[in-house]
């Protein structure tokens, strides 16, 4: 074993050093332009996607170059047990992914740790470890699909992408991550075996292989289901979102129409007899919109930073203030010099007072999930603004429209008046008037708000249920509704109009869940299991209420059971493992029946 790991080690060592060299002076030349340890997680993402693609093709070249049956002969049949051919070259291709992937980043992170006076936590060198754990992964899936009767076995990859990629906690991400790359080791090990086109023959081993290329199958089925809906659409000329005229009553035409378009759309069917005065003033008026666009707040010792700051640049001072995850303080650098400027706390410049969660830094607002400060830049100091009950978080930073400040949080949206009295910079905020979100911020798609000359007139629209939180789109299927209240110069809110609104797309369309139930179940478990920051809970798949999801998903069911029959019959597969197959088509759909043709050989019974 260890003269197979040496020999592996020898045969790519100059491609190595390559990649080594050419790893660093990208590093040093990207990290000189812009800060690394800082980008928003799109950013860092695209980064490790191209880490991985260094793994997946490492495996092909390694791996593939035994692919020959000569090849695969002369190394399966050694005085080695598979197992430990397998180690051999598993262990030799983290030594060099390691070295050409670990050691350059650990080495930025100690330079800049040591040399530098920028923010450096414990998170980034987490980060590391799970990008060697990623690239592993794609190493397993590479190798798996190399070795495999069918090279669409890859797909695996797409299982531990979904369950173990997430933008939480890294302490917390070890969990997920390690069970994903111990159970690709395992289903690359089993893989391992002279014969590659024989079947998998223990049935404990055959459906831990088969769960995660059902996952990646389900993925595909449902993009290939978007693309035929989408594309079909557009060339019949039904698509709602390809057309300049979209269904009158719609959800797209809502959508699209002017904040003063929209409340003229939800008055039509009110019986409020001021609504006529209230249409003929909104064409004079400039509402506005506001909408739950703040899903989720960072984590501490989160993998990568969201698109909002978590910071600011201070140009009169010509000092640039980075959140720490450790200390939970602003420090300050020089971006030119890079002296250290000293920390910014809750209380202002200097002041060593942590906060209590990672904070989102908005123009001159500084917010947590449940606090508001004000920052004065010229003072260099904060002011608490305003404090939500624990159960209730912010959705939106602030709107300041109407010389009122709008707040949308996860129950209410409000509208405050600053102390106009108040000697401070940074004034105090008095509640004008609030109203209660009617269903809550799940699908809420938007608010319009407009000021009337008696009152307010506030339009909530709630969508189909079509909502992307995360890496998951949570598309329960939903009315989409509108509701108009009406809020009189007291405060007080009352209802004035409610309006059904047409979906403009099938039930079809607006949900996955008829393509396989408990796969889709499984896809969204790791969104409501992990802290993730959203702004309102994620509730795990409920059961549709539209008959024809239920009708979708038994002839799915159906259909895949009778093509896994079909692919079965007079086949020298045993009665106890065509039960199981046939099982699972039933109870996964499509995505089992894909994954039964990739690992199942079909050899004529003589």
């Amino acid at each position: 074993m260890k003269d197979l790991i040496f020999s592996e080690l020898r045969r790519f060592r100059w491609l190595a050093l390559a990649i080594f060299g050419i790893h660093v002076l990208a590093l040093l030349f990207v990290n000189r332009i812009s800060n690394l340890l800082q980008q928003s997680f799109a950013m860092s993402l695209g980064i490790l996607l191209v880490y991985m693609a260094i793994g997946l093709i490492f495996a092909a070249i390694q791996v593939g170059s035994y692919r020959k049956p000569s090849q695969w002969i002369w190394l399966i049949h050694r005085p080695l047990a598979p197992s430990r051919i397998f180690g051999a070259l598993a262990l030799s291709a983290l030594l060099m992914l390691g070295f050409v992937i670990f050691v350059p980043l650990l080495l930025l992170l100690l330079g800049t740790d040591a040399f530098t006076s920028r923010v450096v936590d414990v998170r980034h060198y987490l980060m590391i470890v799970h990008v060697l754990a990623f690239v592993m992964m794609a190493w397993m899936a590479g190798a798996h699909a190399c070795v495999s009767r069918s090279r669409f076995a890859v797909a695996v990859l797409f299982a531990p992408l979904l369950l173990a990629l997430h933008l939480v906690s890294t302490v917390v991400l070890l969990i997920p991550v390690l069970v994903a790359l111990a159970w690709l080791t395992f289903i690359t090990l089993k893989s391992f075996r002279a014969n590659r086109d024989a079947p998998i023959h223990h049935h404990g081993t055959l459906l831990l292989t088969a769960l995660p290329l059902q996952i990646g199958m389900f993925l595909l089925c449902v993009v290939i289901w978007k693309f035929l809906f989408v594309s079909g659409g557009i060339l019949l000329g039904k698509n709602p979102l390809n057309t300049d005229f979209p269904p009158t009553g719609g959800l797209v035409a809502t959508e699209r129409a002017k904040p003063d378009e929209q409340i003229r759309l939800g008055l039509q069917s009110s019986q409020d007899p001021r609504a006529g005065s209230w249409r003929t003033q909104l064409p004079l008026l400039k509402p506005m919109d506001i909408g739950p666009a703040l899903q989720r707040f960072p984590v501490r010792q989160q993998m990568s930073n969201l698109s909002l700051p978590t910071g600011w640049y201070d140009a009169k001072r010509n000092v640039r203030w980075t959140f720490s995850h450790d200390d939970m303080l602003f420090h300050g650098r020089n971006p030119q010099s890079g002296v250290d400027k000293g920390v910014f706390g809750r209380h202002g410049a200097g002041d060593t007072t942590p906060f209590q969660a990672v904070p989102l830094v908005a123009g001159g607002d500084v917010m947590t999930r449940h606090t508001l400060y004000g920052l004065d830049r010229e003072a260099q100091t904060l002011t608490l603004r305003l404090t939500l009950r624990q159960d209730e978080q912010f959705t939106n930073v602030p709107q300041r429209k109407f010389n009122r400040i709008l707040l949308l949080t996860n129950q209410r949206l409000m509208a405050l008046r600053e102390d106009s009295r108040a000697a401070a910079t940074i004034k105090p905020l008095m509640a004008d008037w609030q109203v209660p979100l009617p269903k809550g911020p799940q699908h809420l798609d938007f608010a319009s708000v407009a000021k009337l000359m008696d009152g307010w007139l506030v339009s909530f629209v709630y969508d189909n249920g079509l909502r992307q939180v995360g890496f998951s789109q949570f598309n329960v299927v939903a009315q989409p509704w509108q509701q108009v209240d009406f809020i009189d110069a007291d405060g007080k809110a009352s209802v004035v109009a409610t309006r059904r609104i047409k979906a403009d797309f099938p039930a079809l369309f607006r949900s996955d869940w008829w393509l396989s139930p408990p796969l889709d179940l499984l896809t969204t478990l790791p969104e409501v299991v992990l802290n993730k920051g959203f702004t309102w809970p994620v509730p795990l798949r409920v059961l549709p209420r539209t008959t024809s999801l239920y009708i979708a998903a038994l002839a799915m069911a159906l259909l895949s059971l009778a093509l896994a029959w079909w692919w079965l019959r007079d086949t020298r597969v045993v009665r106890s493992r065509r039960a199981l197959w046939l099982a699972c088509c039933l109870l996964l759909g499509l995505p089992a029946m894909l994954s039964l043709l990739v690992l199942e050989p079909r050899e004529p019974r003589s």
